[in-house]
């Protein structure tokens, strides 16, 4: 498939929690460790190391202009992914709004300068007004960058060098979005693991990240189409595993080895699931909704034990997103609404802090850098809030075009992406005082 390359409220009991926070604590502090002190964990996927949406070692101004830039970038052709890192190289897709050709270019990270694009056949086909042809995040490694498009009828998933060469491409199987794809993939324990979640033929697979060869293949019940990201949860014994949201599955944890089904909740996504799980505080959340308006929310315990049973520890029921993944950090949970209502809980009760209509629509989903939350509006605007229990407006700023995509923070930097430009923002060393 390559074409060209151009060099260049509901509270259940508490039973668990002891033995999850151990093991979520030692998580976050191996996190911590490896991030070090000025946000040097690679960004590797969609929203960051395992999807948290956290920086914890770097601050950036709550506002600024564009004289304030490190460095801006046009992009060809339009797309609404976000960018990864690995290294001193960024990684973001684009696509041709005529053709749907997709296009993945690398560029250096402190300067901005492209280093090379390659470009991958399509052909055009419906979207939804809010989708792209380039919506799919990549994800990276040491190894390659990975990614994953569809051209209507069939999905197809790409590695390539850092350098650019292509290492292998495959086709995965038929998929039927009524809005278009849009699901990134993610590493895991050497595997790329896709999901492909829609009203036909559904699957989650694992293919080997070195040659691309299916490692296995889980056939998954049919439902309104998913665009999840998935996540990692470590279980009680240590053992990692996938993830995954789906209106016909639900909520499951899958094993990496094989795929077989570790644990599940079902019936507690009605409609499509849009934003990705989010692991926080020994709990998995997930939400599903339709035509901007989140429909439910929903808190849930994995098992402490291998062949355990999850639970649902709390669902919430107002102002909820269908689009943005909420973010956590310390014992808060931050989630925003597609119509620009932003709401503070509690992280293991549910209990609410604040809510706060701050206006706008939004397809990104919030990232918190230090002790700041950041949110990028449908139309450019980003708004700034302290990550705290009080509810604080910091600022707001603005990119100056319409953006859909997440910011992106790595090695001290925040790299925000408008439809047909990259920008670079630069931060300092995190002071976090509560």
């Amino acid at each position: 498939m390559l074409k060209s390359k151009v060099e260049a409220g509901k509270t259940m009991p508490d039973w668990s929690w002891k033995s999850q926070r151990r093991i979520w604590l030692a998580t976050w502090l191996a996190a911590v460790v490896a991030a070090g002190a000025f946000g040097e964990e690679n960004w590797s996927r969609f929203r960051g190391p395992n999807g948290s949406g956290v920086a914890a070692g770097v601050s950036f101004a709550a506002t600024w202009a564009d004289a304030d830039y490190q460095w801006k970038v046009s992009l060809p052709g339009n797309g609404h992914s976000s960018p990864v890192a690995w290294g001193d190289r960024l990684f973001v897709t684009t696509a041709d709004e005529q053709t749907g050709e997709l296009s993945l270019i690398a560029l250096d990270a402190e300067s901005g300068e492209t280093l090379w694009s390659e470009s991958f056949a399509s052909s055009p086909h419906h979207l939804h007004a809010a989708n792209s042809y380039a919506s799919s995040s990549p994800t990276v490694d040491h190894r390659q960058v990975y990614i994953t498009w569809s051209n209507g009828q069939e999905l197809w998933a790409a590695a390539l060098t850092h350098a650019g060469e292509e290492a292998w491409s495959r086709r995965l199987g038929p998929l039927d979005y009524g809005h278009g794809f849009g699901g990134s993939p993610v590493v895991v324990d050497g595997r790329l693991i896709v999901a492909n979640d829609n009203s036909g033929e559904s699957f989650v697979t694992a293919l080997d990240v070195e040659a691309g060869e299916p490692r296995w293949r889980r056939e998954r019940a049919a439902g309104k189409e998913s665009y999840a990201t998935p996540a990692v949860w470590r279980g009680a014994d240590c053992r990692l595993q996938i993830v995954v949201h789906s209106t016909g599955e639900g909520m499951a944890g899958l094993s990496p080895q094989d795929g077989d089904v570790l644990w599940q909740v079902k019936d507690v996504f009605p409609e499509r699931c849009v934003l990705s799980p989010l692991v926080a505080g020994g709990l998995v959340f997930g939400g599903t909704g339709e035509g901007g308006n989140g429909k439910s929310f929903t808190a849930v315990r994995p098992p402490s034990a291998a062949g355990g049973e999850a639970t649902v520890a709390y669902e919430l029921s107002k102002s909820l997103p269908q689009v943005p993944t909420p973010v956590a950090t310390d014992d808060l949970l931050f989630v925003w609404s597609d119509r620009g209502v932003a709401s503070c809980y509690d992280l293991q009760t549910g209990k609410l802090h604040w809510t706060e209509r701050l206006g706008g629509n939004y397809f990104s989903s919030p990232v918190i850098a230090g002790d700041t939350l950041y949110a990028v509006a449908a139309d450019g605007e980003v708004i700034a809030i302290a990550a705290d229990s009080t509810f604080k407006l910091l600022g707001r700023s603005e990119l100056g075009e319409a953006s859909s995509a997440t910011p992106m923070i790595h090695r001290g930097r925040m790299y925000l992406r408008g439809e047909s430009s990259l920008v670079c923002l630069s931060g300092e060393p995190a002071t976090v005082d509560r």
